[in-house]
């Protein structure tokens, strides 16, 4: 991905983390990003229920049910899904975590944390989750979808989309425009 942030952080440099499994073989990622915001409103905007949608696309479809739960789809081969519901745990003093609920198809948690980037440069953005899928066939397929790398370019996607948004008020993206025209030449 992208070199580590140095002494002072740039803003916007990716500081690489390893990413890895555990010792059962799930995997497993840790991604930071440097945004230029106080963790606060940084904060403010990962509770939003819109923000989410936005940062996951791409990966999955995402939206919020009721009191801090999201559904999360995630689209296979061959036209199958998986589908799994997670709830929001937001401690000021750890940062926001999440976790899938007992019933999903991909058991999962994680935590973003927001701590002030070195000579108030912003604010780091940690992003770390962890995968265990379900067993059978589709469990397999799921771990190897989401083994460490496919992860890595997950949480390093989501932590860029999550800095444009905040940062822009909009997520670039390379989809043609509804008005362009079409080449003549």
């Amino acid at each position: 991905m992208v070199a580590a942030i140095a002494g002072a952080g740039a803003v916007g440099a990716l500081r690489v983390q390893s990413a890895r499994g555990t010792a059962s073989g799930q995997p497993e990622v840790e991604r930071s990003i440097t945004i230029g915001k106080t963790a606060d409103e940084l904060r403010r905007y990962w509770l939003d229920p819109g923000t989410l949608p936005q940062v996951m696309a791409g990966f999955a479809s995402v939206h919020a049910t009721d009191d801090g739960r999201m559904h999360w789809k995630l689209e296979g081969p061959l036209g199958r899904a998986c589908e799994w519901d997670t709830e929001t745990v937001d401690r000021a003093d750890e940062g926001i975590g999440w976790r899938a609920l007992s019933d999903g198809a991909i058991a999962n948690e994680g935590w973003i944390r927001f701590h002030p980037a070195p000579a108030g440069r912003g604010t780091v953005v940690t992003l770390r989750f962890h995968f265990n899928p379900t067993g059978g066939a589709l469990g397999d397929w799921i771990l190897e979808l989401l083994g460490a790398a496919p992860l890595r370019v997950i949480a390093d996607g989501a932590l860029r989309r999550f800095k444009n948004l905040v940062e822009t008020g909009e997520i670039p993206t390379t989809v043609r425009q509804p008005a362009a025209r079409a080449d003549t030449h």
